[in-house]
């Protein structure tokens, strides 16, 4: 079968309109592009994947509409249009053959090569005759990641110039397709992970992990419930979700072990460095295509204990040679003094563990379930004395791992022809034995083709229910659950939506677009 495609030329606000005009006529598909492309005129329209564009089309716009034969004629589709009230141009009329559209597809994705021996080769072609190369075999698919991306390469050629990965085990964060971690294992690595938060994305990973015959373990975030540490920790995602994610996945990174970050643009690249910095010093590793890729090490245990000792050395080198040229009288401690400083390190002592209870209740949340409740126990009741030494508030922990979503359900009422409105129904559970901050909510609203078309981001004020007794400001009890039904303002074309629990202080250097 044959088809026709109709172009159009019309303004920036004539083209969502005339897009939907032209499905009611009968059109199978219908795209939109810039008049100017190729030319000096070209103007780019959408900014950092993942963020709400501005615009929906551009100055002059091409509107292109997919008709099979048997549809309206061309003159019949401008005359419809005409009487709804479009004045517009006659369309340009051309004929589209009918081709192998699978064969055309497939064409299109030849073997890569990555590194120096790594490839990734479609099932659809025969693997590079080449006795030293690691071939991936990973098709085009719904989840990111065919090693196409320069950011994808990035990764899997750091992985490939670190030949140590046979006694190390590795988390891909944010893993798609899964290919990093794949990867990683056929170059040799021990005990692989992947996590990502579409179900989607993991069964295509499950799916290629057993194409390439490699065993990965990969999961969604709320089945990642060990919270443990790995050798090497890799995330290919976008700077800015890499900076709100900073704290969880530094936690993540076992002592001297490498953290590799990309889907970073080179002028990011600072601001992503500066946000990592409390926790471990990156630098960018290698650039390609105006994208970059930053790693750093995680320093041992030890190596920051010799660190320390070292300045202490030094000082008390210091202070003895100014010791030395002082008088009789100033160089031994009076028994006084020495009690003095025992009961001064006492407090420091005391003080240090009180600054550090968040840290530590943390920890005991991640023991076996067995021994969890005891420990909860012995630590409130020694937190509890030290607040009355120390005229402490009990202030709640901030962990979004700490949270599951046990519902999330937006029911859509269609309005006018920009707006529709809607119903949230959330219900959140806190997981741990802690007082825990109530958490922000991120709704990312998406259109018929699941891109996103809008963000909210609602405080807990906006989203707890103000009739629940057992909602205190200060934070959800322990093992508590809260449900609460929001009223919202939404897009014509919302069609579907995401949900997303977190902290906006997380992330130092600047908030979640709402």
């Amino acid at each position: 079968m044959a088809f026709r495609e109709l172009v159009f030329t019309v303004s920036e606000d004539l083209a969502e309109d005339l897009g939907d005009a032209l499905m009611e006529l009968g059109a199978l598909s219908i795209s939109v592009s810039d008049a100017a492309a190729d030319t000096d005129s070209e103007k780019p329209l959408y900014g950092e994947p993942g963020l709400t564009p501005d615009r929906q089309a551009w100055e002059q716009s091409q509107v292109i509409a997919l008709f099979d034969e048997q549809g309206l004629s061309a003159a019949e589709i401008s005359l419809a249009l005409s009487e709804a009230g479009f004045q517009i141009n006659a369309p340009q009329e051309r004929s589209v053959e009918e081709q192998d559209w699978v064969r055309l597809t497939q064409s299109q994705f030849e073997p890569i090569q990555v590194g120096q021996r790594l490839w990734v080769v479609p099932s659809w072609h025969d693997a590079p005759n080449d006795p030293n190369a690691v071939c991936l075999a990973v098709d085009p698919g719904l989840a990111f990641g065919t090693g196409s991306h320069p950011t994808t390469k990035l990764c899997m050629q750091w992985l490939e110039e670190h030949p140590d990965l046979a006694s190390k085990t590795l988390l891909d964060y944010g893993c798609g397709s899964g290919i990093l971690a794949i990867a990683a294992k056929r170059l040799g690595c021990g005990d692989a992970f992947g996590v990502d938060i579409d179900p989607q994305a993991v069964i295509s990973a499950k799916d290629n992990a057993e194409r390439n015959e490699v065993a990965v373990d990969f999961r969604l975030p709320e089945e990642d419930i060990t919270h443990s540490q790995h050798d090497v920790v890799v995330a290919n995602i976008l700077a800015n979700p890499l900076q709100v994610l900073a704290p969880a996945l530094c936690q993540r990174i076992a002592p001297n072990g490498h953290i590799v970050l990309s889907g970073i643009l080179e002028r990011q690249a600072e601001e992503v460095i500066a946000t990592y910095q409390p926790w471990i010093q990156l630098h960018v590793w290698r650039e390609c295509d105006g994208w970059v890729c930053l790693t750093g090490q995680l320093a041992s245990v030890e190596t920051n204990q010799a660190t320390d000792n070292q300045k202490k050395t030094v000082k008390t080198s210091e202070n003895l040679s100014k010791s030395a040229n002082s008088s009789k009288k100033n160089q031994f401690l009076t028994s006084f003094g020495w009690i003095s400083l025992a009961v001064l390190m006492v407090v420091i002592v005391l003080q240090l563990l009180h600054l550090g209870r968040h840290a530590i209740a943390l920890q005991i949340s991640k023991a076996p379930a067995g021994i969890q409740e005891p420990l909860f126990k012995a630590f409130k009741s020694i937190d509890a004395s030290l607040c009355k030494q120390f005229a402490c508030q009990d202030i709640p922990l901030r962990d979004f791992s700490a949270w599951a979503i046990e519902l999330a359900n937006l029911k859509i009422n269609p309005g006018n022809n920009q707006t529709a409105t809607g119903i949230l129904e959330l219900q959140i559970r806190n997981k741990l034995p802690l007082v825990i901050t109530w958490p922000h909510v991120l709704l990312s609203i998406t259109d018929a083709n699941d891109a996103v078309i809008s963000e909210k981001l609602l405080s807990p004020q906006d989203w707890l229910p103000e009739d629940d007794a057992k909602v205190t400001p200060n934070g959800s009890q322990g093992l508590q659950e809260v449900s609460s039904n929001i009223f919202l303002s939404l897009p014509q074309q919302a069609a579907g939506f995401r949900v997303r629990l977190l902290y906006v202080d997380d992330r130092p250097t600047e908030t979640p677009s709402q």
